[in-house]
């Protein structure tokens, strides 16, 4: 596993110094609008390499933070725009959009939240929002603190986990089925916890 990092590390800087903040930028952006890319590699990236001094981490953070905003704002838009075209062009099948539809009615911006950390919702939900025609103020919080929180743990999180990789990915080869099934009840249980807040507030 630690081989695998190192080759994305190693396959992935050479465009990081080359492009800088404009690829990341890039990559992040184009998943907002339903477009697979590996922005998520690339901010993972960005961070280890700020850790070793070769990139900014304030610019990484400032721009990681942005290009999701307004990735997801321009999804949001094609999909309010868009949407019955994108459905009769059958781009989006009407099963996927059902499913959409009732996901983010049913958790509003708690689904923006747990979007973020789910590959397919990650590139879809800023149309889906759309789609579903999810109030604009309701969409701007929750695609604010989404992209907020997603850019802290993947932008921060590498650069404090640096020195501690190593015996980590080892623990982690060991221990592969213990750690899946503690990250699981970690996300079961924030999730209720945010489906709980919701639902006081309403």
């Amino acid at each position: 596993m630690l081989d695998s990092l190192q080759h994305v590390i190693t396959d992935i800087s050479p465009q990081l110094h080359q492009y800088g903040l404009f690829i990341l930028a890039l990559t992040i952006v184009v998943e907002g609008f339903g477009i697979p890319a590996p922005g998520q590699t690339f901010l993972i990236v960005s961070a280890i390499l700020a850790s070793r001094g070769e990139m900014s981490l304030p610019g990484i953070l400032a721009t990681a933070a942005l290009a999701t905003f307004i990735g997801n704002c321009i999804g949001y838009l094609i999909g309010l725009k868009f949407g019955d075209i994108l459905l009769q062009k059958g781009w989006i099948k009407p099963s996927i959009e059902q499913k959409l539809q009732s996901f983010i009615k049913r958790y509003g911006i708690a689904a923006l939240l747990v979007s973020r950390f789910v590959e397919g919702l990650k590139q879809t939900i800023g149309i889906g929002c759309g789609i579903a025609k999810m109030p604009l103020g309701a969409f701007l919080l929750g695609n604010a603190l989404a992209s907020l929180v997603w850019v802290l743990l993947f932008g921060l999180g590498p650069i404090l986990l640096v020195d501690e990789m190593t015996p980590m990915l080892s623990f982690y080869h060991h221990h592969r089925l213990l750690m899946w099934g503690i990250g699981s009840v970690l996300i079961l249980v924030g999730v209720l916890l945010l489906l709980r807040w919701q639902k006081r507030k309403t």
